[in-house]
Protein backbone atom coordinates (compact mmCIF):
# COMPACT_ATOMS: atom_id res chain seq x y z
CA UNK A 1 0.00 0.00 0.00
CA UNK A 2 1.31 3.46 -0.76
CA UNK A 3 1.04 6.24 1.77
CA UNK A 4 1.71 9.76 2.10
CA UNK A 5 1.83 12.06 4.89
CA UNK A 6 0.93 15.01 2.87
CA UNK A 7 -2.96 14.41 1.57
CA UNK A 8 -5.53 17.03 0.58
CA UNK A 9 -8.30 16.79 3.06
CA UNK A 10 -11.41 16.35 2.31
CA UNK A 11 -11.38 19.48 -0.08
CA UNK A 12 -13.54 18.38 -3.51
CA UNK A 13 -11.20 18.35 -6.32
CA UNK A 14 -12.32 19.77 -10.02
CA UNK A 15 -12.17 17.38 -12.58
CA UNK A 16 -9.54 19.51 -14.33
CA UNK A 17 -7.54 22.86 -13.69
CA UNK A 18 -8.99 25.21 -15.85
CA UNK A 19 -6.08 27.87 -16.89
CA UNK A 20 -6.56 31.86 -16.51
CA UNK A 21 -7.05 33.60 -19.26
CA UNK A 22 -3.55 35.19 -20.01
CA UNK A 23 -3.64 38.29 -22.21
CA UNK A 24 -1.92 41.11 -22.36
CA UNK A 25 -4.51 43.29 -21.37
CA UNK A 26 -5.73 41.56 -18.60
CA UNK A 27 -2.53 41.89 -15.68
CA UNK A 28 -2.00 38.76 -14.65
CA UNK A 29 -2.12 38.02 -10.46
CA UNK A 30 0.63 36.33 -8.49
CA UNK A 31 -2.08 33.24 -8.39
CA UNK A 32 -2.87 33.33 -12.22
CA UNK A 33 0.63 33.03 -12.98
CA UNK A 34 1.49 29.95 -11.15
CA UNK A 35 -1.64 28.27 -12.73
CA UNK A 36 -0.62 29.33 -15.94
CA UNK A 37 3.33 28.58 -15.36
CA UNK A 38 1.77 24.64 -14.96
CA UNK A 39 4.62 24.35 -11.60
CA UNK A 40 0.86 23.93 -9.38
CA UNK A 41 -2.58 23.06 -9.98
CA UNK A 42 -5.15 25.04 -8.29
CA UNK A 43 -6.56 22.69 -5.94
CA UNK A 44 -2.86 22.16 -4.29
CA UNK A 45 -2.36 25.67 -4.17
CA UNK A 46 -5.75 25.83 -2.24
CA UNK A 47 -4.13 23.35 0.28
CA UNK A 48 -0.40 24.87 0.29
CA UNK A 49 -2.31 28.29 1.25
CA UNK A 50 -4.28 26.58 4.00
CA UNK A 51 -1.18 25.13 5.35
CA UNK A 52 1.45 27.97 5.30
CA UNK A 53 3.37 25.95 2.13
CA UNK A 54 3.16 29.21 -0.30
CA UNK A 55 5.10 32.22 0.59
CA UNK A 56 6.21 35.20 -1.87
CA UNK A 57 8.99 36.98 -1.18
CA UNK A 58 10.05 35.70 2.30
CA UNK A 59 6.68 36.74 3.61
CA UNK A 60 2.37 35.98 3.65
CA UNK A 61 1.42 34.20 -0.13
CA UNK A 62 -1.25 37.12 -1.54
CA UNK A 63 -2.40 35.36 -4.54
CA UNK A 64 -4.29 38.37 -5.55
CA UNK A 65 -0.73 41.16 -5.87
CA UNK A 66 0.74 41.50 -9.16
CA UNK A 67 4.04 39.69 -9.93
CA UNK A 68 6.89 41.65 -11.29
CA UNK A 69 10.19 40.52 -12.75
CA UNK A 70 12.57 39.49 -10.04
CA UNK A 71 9.88 38.19 -7.21
CA UNK A 72 11.10 34.92 -5.43
CA UNK A 73 7.96 32.81 -4.84
CA UNK A 74 8.32 29.39 -2.48
CA UNK A 75 6.56 26.60 -3.28
CA UNK A 76 6.45 23.98 0.17
CA UNK A 77 9.98 25.09 0.58
CA UNK A 78 11.16 25.03 -3.03
CA UNK A 79 12.48 28.24 -4.70
CA UNK A 80 10.80 29.51 -7.79
CA UNK A 81 11.47 33.11 -9.41
CA UNK A 82 9.76 35.22 -11.63
CA UNK A 83 11.46 35.59 -15.03
CA UNK A 84 10.44 37.68 -18.38
CA UNK A 85 8.07 35.61 -20.35
CA UNK A 86 7.64 36.60 -23.89
CA UNK A 87 5.93 39.55 -25.74
CA UNK A 88 3.45 42.56 -24.31
CA UNK A 89 5.61 41.93 -21.28
CA UNK A 90 4.38 38.66 -20.26
CA UNK A 91 5.90 36.85 -17.12
CA UNK A 92 6.82 32.93 -16.07
CA UNK A 93 8.02 31.20 -13.41
CA UNK A 94 11.45 29.08 -13.34
CA UNK A 95 12.52 26.98 -10.82
CA UNK A 96 15.63 28.95 -8.99
CA UNK A 97 16.79 25.96 -9.55
CA UNK A 98 15.86 22.26 -10.26
CA UNK A 99 16.71 19.88 -7.62
CA UNK A 100 19.39 17.56 -8.21
CA UNK A 101 19.97 15.13 -5.60
CA UNK A 102 18.87 11.68 -5.90
CA UNK A 103 15.35 10.99 -5.06
CA UNK A 104 15.20 8.76 -2.44
CA UNK A 105 11.10 8.50 -1.71
CA UNK A 106 8.55 6.13 -3.65
CA UNK A 107 7.81 7.91 -6.88
CA UNK A 108 4.40 6.80 -8.91
CA UNK A 109 4.25 8.58 -11.90
CA UNK A 110 1.97 8.60 -15.39
CA UNK A 111 4.37 10.08 -18.40
CA UNK A 112 2.43 10.68 -21.51
CA UNK A 113 1.74 13.16 -24.10
CA UNK A 114 -0.47 16.35 -25.07
CA UNK A 115 -3.54 15.16 -26.56
CA UNK A 116 -3.10 11.38 -25.15
CA UNK A 117 -6.13 10.92 -22.81
CA UNK A 118 -4.51 13.24 -20.25
CA UNK A 119 -7.63 14.61 -18.70
CA UNK A 120 -9.08 11.30 -18.89
CA UNK A 121 -5.67 9.54 -17.15
CA UNK A 122 -5.80 12.23 -14.36
CA UNK A 123 -9.84 12.35 -13.33
CA UNK A 124 -8.65 8.62 -12.79
CA UNK A 125 -5.71 9.18 -10.56
CA UNK A 126 -7.43 11.97 -8.95
CA UNK A 127 -10.30 10.26 -7.93
CA UNK A 128 -8.43 6.96 -6.47
CA UNK A 129 -5.81 8.80 -4.86
CA UNK A 130 -8.04 11.89 -3.20
CA UNK A 131 -8.94 11.46 0.56
CA UNK A 132 -10.89 9.43 2.45
CA UNK A 133 -10.80 7.12 -0.06
CA UNK A 134 -6.61 6.42 -0.04
CA UNK A 135 -5.44 7.52 3.54
CA UNK A 136 -2.68 10.11 2.66
CA UNK A 137 -3.24 9.58 -1.10
CA UNK A 138 -3.28 12.57 -3.36
CA UNK A 139 -2.30 13.09 -6.59
CA UNK A 140 -0.71 16.14 -9.33
CA UNK A 141 -0.50 17.04 -12.67
CA UNK A 142 2.70 18.80 -13.55
CA UNK A 143 1.52 19.25 -17.36
CA UNK A 144 5.24 19.60 -19.03
CA UNK A 145 6.96 21.15 -16.02
CA UNK A 146 9.83 18.77 -15.56
CA UNK A 147 11.59 20.92 -13.32
CA UNK A 148 8.65 21.48 -10.82
CA UNK A 149 7.99 17.67 -10.92
CA UNK A 150 11.56 16.90 -9.62
CA UNK A 151 11.09 19.53 -6.83
CA UNK A 152 7.84 17.80 -5.44
CA UNK A 153 6.91 14.22 -6.90
CA UNK A 154 7.32 12.59 -3.60
CA UNK A 155 5.09 14.27 -1.88
CA UNK A 156 2.26 12.21 -3.67
CA UNK A 157 0.51 8.85 -3.85
CA UNK A 158 0.59 9.69 -7.91
CA UNK A 159 1.99 12.00 -9.80
CA UNK A 160 1.97 13.00 -14.26
CA UNK A 161 4.04 15.00 -16.24
CA UNK A 162 3.63 15.08 -20.01
CA UNK A 163 5.95 15.35 -22.87
CA UNK A 164 9.32 14.78 -21.22
CA UNK A 165 11.66 11.94 -20.50
CA UNK A 166 12.48 11.01 -17.12
CA UNK A 167 16.13 10.87 -15.78
CA UNK A 168 14.64 7.57 -13.89
CA UNK A 169 18.78 7.37 -12.42
CA UNK A 170 17.50 9.85 -9.83
CA UNK A 171 14.97 7.84 -7.98
CA UNK A 172 15.74 4.80 -5.44
CA UNK A 173 12.51 3.73 -6.00
CA UNK A 174 10.36 4.71 -9.11
CA UNK A 175 7.70 3.12 -11.66
CA UNK A 176 6.34 4.81 -14.43
CA UNK A 177 2.72 3.77 -17.00
CA UNK A 178 3.53 5.88 -20.12
CA UNK A 179 0.72 6.39 -22.58
CA UNK A 180 2.21 6.47 -26.50
CA UNK A 181 0.08 7.52 -29.25
CA UNK A 182 0.86 7.59 -33.26
CA UNK A 183 2.54 10.55 -33.49
CA UNK A 184 0.69 11.29 -36.25
CA UNK A 185 -2.56 10.91 -35.22
CA UNK A 186 -1.31 13.45 -32.10
CA UNK A 187 -0.01 15.82 -34.71
CA UNK A 188 -4.24 15.88 -36.26
CA UNK A 189 -5.95 15.85 -32.62
CA UNK A 190 -3.44 19.15 -32.00
CA UNK A 191 -4.17 20.88 -34.87
CA UNK A 192 -7.90 20.63 -34.59
CA UNK A 193 -7.52 21.40 -30.62
CA UNK A 194 -5.05 24.50 -31.03
CA UNK A 195 -7.39 25.67 -34.08
CA UNK A 196 -10.13 26.28 -31.82
CA UNK A 197 -8.37 27.90 -29.16
CA UNK A 198 -9.26 25.23 -26.16
CA UNK A 199 -6.43 26.63 -24.12
CA UNK A 200 -5.09 30.76 -23.17
CA UNK A 201 -1.89 30.09 -24.07
CA UNK A 202 -2.58 29.26 -27.93
CA UNK A 203 -3.94 33.02 -27.57
CA UNK A 204 -0.50 34.40 -26.87
CA UNK A 205 0.47 36.69 -29.23
CA UNK A 206 3.97 37.00 -30.22
CA UNK A 207 4.66 33.54 -27.85
CA UNK A 208 8.11 32.39 -26.70
CA UNK A 209 9.40 28.77 -25.98
CA UNK A 210 9.33 30.06 -22.51
CA UNK A 211 5.98 31.33 -22.65
CA UNK A 212 4.87 27.77 -23.59
CA UNK A 213 6.69 25.77 -20.88
CA UNK A 214 3.64 24.57 -19.97
CA UNK A 215 3.29 22.63 -23.03
CA UNK A 216 6.67 22.37 -23.46
CA UNK A 217 6.32 23.51 -27.10
CA UNK A 218 8.44 25.02 -29.97
CA UNK A 219 7.14 28.10 -31.60
CA UNK A 220 6.67 27.44 -35.43
CA UNK A 221 8.55 29.72 -37.52
CA UNK A 222 5.95 30.72 -39.80
CA UNK A 223 4.07 32.87 -37.00
CA UNK A 224 3.83 36.48 -37.69
CA UNK A 225 4.55 39.16 -35.45
CA UNK A 226 1.48 40.42 -33.22
CA UNK A 227 -0.37 36.83 -34.21
CA UNK A 228 -0.83 34.03 -31.75
CA UNK A 229 -0.81 30.08 -32.59
CA UNK A 230 -4.78 29.93 -32.78
CA UNK A 231 -4.98 33.11 -35.44
CA UNK A 232 -2.17 31.18 -37.35
CA UNK A 233 -3.79 27.88 -38.03
CA UNK A 234 -7.04 29.47 -38.78
CA UNK A 235 -4.98 31.91 -41.71
CA UNK A 236 -2.92 28.97 -43.14
CA UNK A 237 -3.98 26.06 -45.38
CA UNK A 238 -4.62 22.89 -43.30
CA UNK A 239 -0.87 20.77 -44.33
CA UNK A 240 0.81 24.31 -43.14
CA UNK A 241 -1.22 23.90 -40.17
CA UNK A 242 -0.07 20.46 -39.77
CA UNK A 243 3.77 21.48 -40.81
CA UNK A 244 3.12 24.14 -37.91
CA UNK A 245 2.01 21.18 -35.12
CA UNK A 246 5.39 18.92 -36.36
CA UNK A 247 7.20 22.15 -35.16
CA UNK A 248 5.66 22.46 -31.90
CA UNK A 249 5.86 19.28 -31.06
CA UNK A 250 9.70 19.02 -31.31
CA UNK A 251 10.48 18.23 -27.83
CA UNK A 252 7.95 15.92 -27.20
CA UNK A 253 9.10 13.95 -30.19
CA UNK A 254 12.53 14.01 -29.47
CA UNK A 255 11.27 12.75 -25.49
CA UNK A 256 9.77 9.62 -27.30
CA UNK A 257 13.31 9.15 -28.27
CA UNK A 258 14.79 9.75 -25.11
CA UNK A 259 13.26 6.78 -23.16
CA UNK A 260 14.91 3.32 -22.94
CA UNK A 261 13.94 1.18 -25.15
CA UNK A 262 13.19 -1.62 -22.18
CA UNK A 263 13.63 -1.04 -18.44
CA UNK A 264 11.30 -3.00 -15.81
CA UNK A 265 10.56 -0.02 -13.89
CA UNK A 266 8.75 1.29 -16.85
CA UNK A 267 4.93 0.00 -18.11
CA UNK A 268 4.11 1.31 -21.65
CA UNK A 269 0.47 1.70 -22.64
CA UNK A 270 -0.26 2.56 -26.33
CA UNK A 271 -3.29 4.59 -26.95
CA UNK A 272 -4.66 2.30 -29.72
CA UNK A 273 -4.18 -0.47 -27.55
CA UNK A 274 -5.89 1.08 -24.29
CA UNK A 275 -9.49 2.41 -26.32
CA UNK A 276 -12.24 -0.33 -25.73
CA UNK A 277 -10.34 -1.68 -22.60
CA UNK A 278 -9.53 1.40 -20.06
CA UNK A 279 -10.65 -1.18 -17.37
CA UNK A 280 -8.11 -3.68 -17.85
CA UNK A 281 -5.11 -1.45 -18.02
CA UNK A 282 -5.48 0.50 -15.03
CA UNK A 283 -6.88 -2.84 -13.30
CA UNK A 284 -2.82 -3.54 -14.75
CA UNK A 285 -1.69 -0.09 -13.62
CA UNK A 286 -2.86 0.08 -9.87
CA UNK A 287 -1.03 -3.33 -9.41
CA UNK A 288 2.27 -2.21 -11.20
CA UNK A 289 2.00 0.41 -8.93
CA UNK A 290 1.53 -1.29 -6.06
CA UNK A 291 -1.44 0.25 -4.66
CA UNK A 292 -3.91 -0.94 -2.16
CA UNK A 293 -5.48 -4.57 -3.73
CA UNK A 294 -8.95 -2.39 -3.15
CA UNK A 295 -7.61 0.33 -5.63
CA UNK A 296 -7.77 -1.91 -8.72
CA UNK A 297 -11.47 -2.39 -8.67
CA UNK A 298 -12.00 0.96 -8.20
CA UNK A 299 -9.75 2.11 -10.86
CA UNK A 300 -11.02 -0.37 -13.10
CA UNK A 301 -14.69 0.95 -12.01
CA UNK A 302 -13.49 4.86 -12.59
CA UNK A 303 -11.98 3.57 -16.06
CA UNK A 304 -14.97 2.38 -17.50
CA UNK A 305 -17.09 5.36 -16.20
CA UNK A 306 -14.71 8.44 -17.36
CA UNK A 307 -14.21 6.46 -20.87
CA UNK A 308 -17.73 5.71 -21.74
CA UNK A 309 -18.52 9.53 -20.50
CA UNK A 310 -15.70 10.62 -23.13
CA UNK A 311 -16.80 8.23 -25.91
CA UNK A 312 -20.60 9.91 -25.23
CA UNK A 313 -19.46 13.10 -26.21
CA UNK A 314 -19.91 15.04 -22.51
CA UNK A 315 -16.27 16.40 -22.60
CA UNK A 316 -15.51 19.32 -25.12
CA UNK A 317 -11.81 18.43 -24.76
CA UNK A 318 -12.42 15.16 -27.03
CA UNK A 319 -12.96 15.97 -30.94
CA UNK A 320 -12.32 12.67 -32.22
CA UNK A 321 -10.75 9.70 -30.40
CA UNK A 322 -10.09 7.03 -33.44
CA UNK A 323 -7.05 6.21 -34.84
CA UNK A 324 -5.45 6.59 -38.22
CA UNK A 325 -6.81 10.16 -38.97
CA UNK A 326 -3.30 11.30 -39.53
CA UNK A 327 -4.22 9.46 -43.06
CA UNK A 328 -6.97 11.63 -44.14
CA UNK A 329 -5.48 14.55 -43.12
CA UNK A 330 -1.58 14.14 -43.90
CA UNK A 331 -0.37 15.47 -48.11
CA UNK A 332 1.93 13.76 -49.58
CA UNK A 333 4.95 15.88 -48.90
CA UNK A 334 3.82 15.77 -45.22
CA UNK A 335 3.65 12.52 -45.47
CA UNK A 336 7.61 12.72 -46.89
CA UNK A 337 8.37 15.63 -44.35
CA UNK A 338 7.58 13.55 -41.48
CA UNK A 339 8.84 10.18 -42.18
CA UNK A 340 12.35 11.51 -42.81
CA UNK A 341 12.60 13.63 -39.32
CA UNK A 342 10.43 11.11 -36.92
CA UNK A 343 9.94 7.76 -38.78
CA UNK A 344 12.06 6.09 -36.44
CA UNK A 345 9.60 6.68 -33.95
CA UNK A 346 6.93 4.50 -36.03
CA UNK A 347 9.54 1.39 -36.05
CA UNK A 348 10.11 1.60 -32.86
CA UNK A 349 6.78 2.34 -31.26
CA UNK A 350 4.97 -0.38 -33.91
CA UNK A 351 3.15 2.03 -35.78
CA UNK A 352 2.88 1.58 -39.86
CA UNK A 353 4.52 3.90 -42.33
CA UNK A 354 1.46 3.97 -44.91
Amino acid sequence: MVERTAGVGRLKVPPQTVLPDVTAASPMTLRDLLLHSGVISSARLRVLLASNQARHNGGPFDGSTQPRRGDQVQIEGQPYRVVSGGGCGRLQIEAEQSSVRPITGQVRVHAGFHKCMTEFTKRVYRHTCRNPLLRGGSFEHYFHRLDAFYNHCERHTVCSVSGNAIDLDRFADIRVVRFIRDPRDLLVSAYHYHRRAAESWCTLKDPTDLDWRIVNGAVPQGLRHGESLTEFLNRVPLQQGLAAELEFRRHHFDSMRAWPASDPRVRLFRYEDVLGNEGAVFREIAGFFGLAIWTRPLMTYLARRYAASARGGKQDHIRNAAGGQWREHFGPEMRRRFNAQYGDLLERYGYPES
